[in-house]
């Protein structure tokens, strides 16, 4: 039996994931030799799974909205006024470009992450 198709957000995802470790680099969109920032990674991403998306948070957030009960892998969850992204990949997860001086991440969606979310967005 062939296998089922691969979701676009699950190749967003799966292009995320690859990229742990990388460095956060204000402005950087990739690859990771070069770092990204948290707009980069999430517009990298959905790139990787053939949707162009737009470069900033605050562009991103005009994308048709998710409610949070209905999250799936892949949405972009927006953070401190849509200043902040992340890439939501299951199980109260996201992958995250934090800040200078750190690496790209998986993080529990709690703590500093549910109190600063703004609201989630599917390309």
């Amino acid at each position: 039996d062939p296998l089922p198709d691969v979701t676009q957000g699950e190749k967003a995802v799966k292009f995320a994931f690859a990229q742990i470790g990388c460095n956060y680099v204000f402005g950087g969109t990739g690859p990771c030799a070069d770092g990204f920032d948290c707009s980069g990674l999430t517009q990298a991403a959905w790139a990787a799974a053939g949707v162009a998306i737009p470069r900033t948070s605050e562009e991103q957030a005009g994308l048709p909205a998710v409610p949070v009960s209905d999250l799936e892998p892949g949405d972009i969850l927006e953070f401190l006024g849509d200043g902040h992204v992340g890439i939501y990949v299951g199980n109260n997860e996201l992958i995250d470009a934090p800040q200078t001086g750190e690496t790209v991440q998986e993080v529990a969606f709690t703590g500093w992450y549910r109190d600063n979310f703004d609201g989630a967005v599917r390309p």
